[in-house]
């Protein structure tokens, strides 16, 4: 089986007008969210073998959180595509994966993210939140024949769905 968990980035700041969109770093209470549903996943064990990420500063500084929550052990891959491209290319980039990687997170943005989640949810959703997270598996074990393949939503969660610690 292949596994797919999309997270959108973390809540951003929009305090500096100078800063380029690709520059906003996360607010502290972006940090804070993505740390409670990082530590979800990891109390559920949903471990990707593979965070890939915009390169926005906020997306690489909530793929950083989620790894820091895994001890580090995670690989992380930047992929200006996540940033610059739309659901199709999200595709292109899970079909081209190496298939002994079973596991993969990919942190991004609206509405792109939101886009491709509707493609697997039912009833599909109006907008994935910030730190929220979406999880797929399909019934394949080759990444280049996920389109064909039966697949199950394993996961929806959003930050507010979890208990403030």
């Amino acid at each position: 089986m292949k596994r797919v968990f999309v997270m959108r980035h973390g809540k951003s700041s929009w305090e500096n007008p100078t800063w380029k969109d690709i520059e906003r770093p996360l607010l502290k209470k972006g940090k804070k969210r993505t740390k409670r549903v990082a530590k979800f996943l990891k109390m559920n064990d949903l471990k990707p073998d593979l965070i890939i990420s915009s390169p926005a500063k906020r997306a690489r500084m909530t793929a950083k959180i989620v790894n820091e929550i895994w001890d580090n052990t995670i690989p992380m891959r930047i992929e200006p595509l996540v940033y610059h491209g739309d659901e199709n290319d999200l595709d292109n980039l899970l079909y081209g994966l190496e298939n002994d990687i079973n596991t993969v997170m990919i942190i991004g943005h609206n509405p792109d993210l939101t886009d491709w989640v509707n493609r697997y949810k039912h009833p599909p959703i109006w907008n994935l939140p910030t730190s929220g997270v979406f999880g797929v598996e399909f019934l394949t074990d080759k990444w280049e024949d996920i389109p064909l393949a039966e697949f199950r939503e394993i996961l929806y969660l959003e930050p507010k769905m979890l208990k403030k610690n």
